[in-house]
């Protein structure tokens, strides 16, 4: 055999060795495929069949005639499995724990997710506010919670985004009636906080109010709770840059203090926004401390200020609250926590630490968690296992006494030792005190804002 015909042979043992490689990866890039699909079908199933098959707010939707299936919006989600791929399409498998993060739409290459409030069949009531997050009543602003949007850093893009816009519509120099500001912004969390800080920059006139402390809903958290997982811009500050991916409630807020200072910020906390008016073209705010007029207002509240009661007799008793702040404050008594989302189930771990010595007992009413990440959820069923917490699941507060409940389970209704009862149910949208500024509210169907 010549040389040439070595070289031949084995040319073509390699081409052959090489095919057979690509045909034996392709074989396992399947099966592997197949697998999760598998998997991802198991995950949606049981969603649908605990009725958490739709999505609860802000979520994506996905064009499956644009969807390429390449898993990159399944990747970036910082809530974990809420899309997975199923049958080569993404697919919302985790609907009643998507909060929006917005993550996925922004990985899409081929722009098949969008992000939408409510779905075909059930309706959320929202605001009506445009992309620019301006309400129906022209120069009003919505930014933050009150629009049915969470998340500090998207509300930090809304308020900056409804700043500049409101800004950009200033009547000319000298026209329209005096005054006291160019831009009100009502509330002094994350986005009141860019609202105020787009003034600073475009070099406007502004009043930021808050009617607590500065920090808004973040400083009525918990001491340490996680509050977030991804880096907001501020307009002047710049990016909010931090150590860890995992930021806390104090961290954020010396950051927004240092961001205070440099900015040279100027916040009045402690006023009560009660009602605001537009007449001739200028708005009209009264607050506690007086009445403030503005060519402009950013609505920036937050809406844990008007939290779901049970509407039970007794729930005015000292003893029940809608919020926890040091949960050292408790130690060694008979505690129940109402709510199966983050709030409900980070409290009641808080709650339970050995440390404190106190009896927890939390209150799903549903069959499993809803609204609630798959860390908290691992984390409170460890503490279930250890002893440090009860869960009673499909169970409600029935009646409240001043020193028990009752709770109404499947096996019936049971009585619970309880000193204090701290209730997490979601928070009730001021719809009626914002039809009466002539904010119109809408229910939407799988549409984004302004759709």
């Amino acid at each position: 055999m010549t040389t040439e015909n070595l070289l031949d042979l084995v040319s073509e043992h390699v081409e052959a060795f090489g095919v057979g490689f690509l045909l034996l990866l392709g074989w396992v890039n399947v099966r592997s495929r197949k697998k999760h699909h598998k998997v991802a079908e198991k995950k949606l199933q049981k969603a649908i069949d605990t009725q958490m098959g739709e999505p609860l707010t802000l979520h994506p939707e996905v064009d499956p005639g644009l969807c390429a299936g390449c898993a990159a919006c399944t990747r970036v989600c910082p809530e974990g499995d809420i899309l997975k791929i199923i049958n080569h399409r993404a697919v919302l498998v985790s609907p009643t724990k998507c909060v929006g993060h917005g993550e996925c739409e922004q990985a899409c290459p081929t722009n098949a997710i969008s992000l939408v409030f409510g779905t075909k069949t059930r309706g959320m009531d929202i605001p009506r506010i445009t992309s620019d997050y301006e309400t129906n009543v022209p120069g009003l602003y919505i930014a933050g919670e009150l629009g049915g949007m969470g998340l500090i850093r998207n509300a930090v893009k809304q308020g900056r985004l409804a700043a500049d816009h409101a800004l950009a519509h200033l009547p000319k120099d000298g026209a329209g009636a005096a005054v006291d500001t160019d831009l009100l912004v009502v509330g002094g969390g994350p986005a009141g906080l860019a609202a105020a800080l787009a003034a600073i920059e475009a070099k406007r006139r502004y009043i930021l109010i808050e009617q607590n402390s500065f920090g808004g809903t973040v400083f009525n958290f918990p001491r340490q709770k996680i509050v977030m997982t991804k880096p907001a811009e501020l307009p002047v500050v710049g990016q909010m840059r931090f150590k860890q991916d995992k930021v806390t409630k104090e961290e954020l807020l010396a950051f927004w203090d240092e961001a205070r200072r440099k900015s040279g910020l100027q916040v009045r906390e402690k006023v009560k926004f009660e009602t605001v008016e537009k007449k001739n073209g200028v708005f009209e705010v009264k607050t506690s401390q007086g009445l403030i007029r503005a060519h402009k207002v950013i609505l920036a509240l937050g809406v844990r200020g008007s939290p779901r009661r049970l509407g039970l007799p007794n729930e005015d008793l000292p003893k029940v609250t809608y919020n926890l702040l040091e949960p050292e404050q408790y130690q060694g008594r008979d505690v129940a926590v109402v709510g199966g989302g983050n709030a409900g189930v980070e409290a009641a771990q808080y709650l339970g630490k050995p440390s404190l010595g106190n009896r927890v007992t939390l209150l799903v009413r549903g069959a499993g968690f809803d609204r609630c990440n798959e860390e908290n959820q691992k984390i409170i069923r460890d503490m279930e296992s250890r002893g440090e917490v009860k869960i009673w699941y499909q169970s409600s507060v029935a009646e409240i006494h001043p020193d028990r409940i009752q709770v109404k389970r499947e096996s019936g209704v049971e009585s619970l030792a309880n000193d204090y009862l701290f209730v997490f149910a979601g928070a009730e949208m001021p719809h009626k005190m914002l039809m009466g500024f002539g904010i119109q509210i809408e229910k939407k169907f799988g549409t984004g804002l302004g759709k």
